[in-house]
């Protein structure tokens, strides 16, 4: 059975009194209170109190996040759902707000042409660690804006193509990169020049790259460069 992150986020916070002896409102003062550098220490922080990495990982974003939960203003029906483990392309669901996991299984998408390393997507995400769910955000609103975008999981990376390549979104435990195809798109402080592989291979590039790292970059330029992007060829 499909798992609605939606409700199991409304699940968590409407336990936390419960469960912790502190509300969402009364966590988000202890983490601000703990006047932590880094998001990594107020995971540990978090750990140290009793949550489950998950738990504290998903408590820390909704703290990043202003205190809002992730899905405030997801409808129930828009929420990602994990589907079953699979080695296969598995193209995500339309959604707007950031998920916890893997993305969902809508009717299967043409697969992309470009060469692919065999894997499983629900594994790969799994190496973007606390930012599994800035990873779910971004593939769901890629999904969103071209709703005929693929997934296929490579050996560190997601290929993105509708069929042909246009993105391809770099997983690691640090950052998120999105490498995209905008050909003479001028570059700045947030486009970057794609780097060699950019998601691909060795020898390959995707012209411009995004490093993510909080769920506040998926805002409207990022929609505008995404619709942007072309595969070559």
């Amino acid at each position: 059975m499909a798992t609605d992150f939606g409700e199991k986020e409304r699940a968590f916070i409407d336990g936390l009194k419960e469960n912790t002896g502190r509300d969402l409102g009364e966590w988000m003062q202890a983490i601000t209170a703990a006047g932590l550098p880094h998001r990594n220490d107020i995971i540990d922080w978090l750990r140290h109190k009793g949550f489950m990495f998950s738990k504290a990982s998903w408590l820390e974003r909704i703290h990043h996040n202003g205190g809002k939960p992730i899905y405030a203003d997801v409808p129930k029906e828009a929420a990602p759902r994990r589907p079953p483990r699979r080695r296969e392309v598995v193209p995500v669901a339309a959604s707007s707000a950031a998920a916890s996991l893997v993305p969902p299984p809508p009717p299967p998408a043409a697969p992309i042409s470009a060469p692919t390393l065999a894997g499983d997507l629900d594994a790969l995400l799994a190496k973007a660690k606390a930012y599994r769910p800035l990873a779910q955000l971004v593939l769901a609103k890629i999904k969103s804006v071209r709703p005929g975008a693929a997934f296929m999981a490579r050996e560190s990376s997601i290929a993105i193509g509708d069929p042909g390549v246009f993105a391809a979104l770099g997983i690691s435990g640090k950052e998120l990169r999105l490498h995209l195809a905008l050909g003479d798109h001028p570059f700045d402080d947030v486009i970057k020049k794609g780097q060699t592989g950019g998601g691909l291979g060795k020898s390959e590039t995707l012209s411009h790259m995004l490093v993510l790292t909080d769920a506040r970059q998926v805002d409207p330029r990022f929609v505008d460069l995404v619709a942007l992007a072309k595969a070559n060829g």
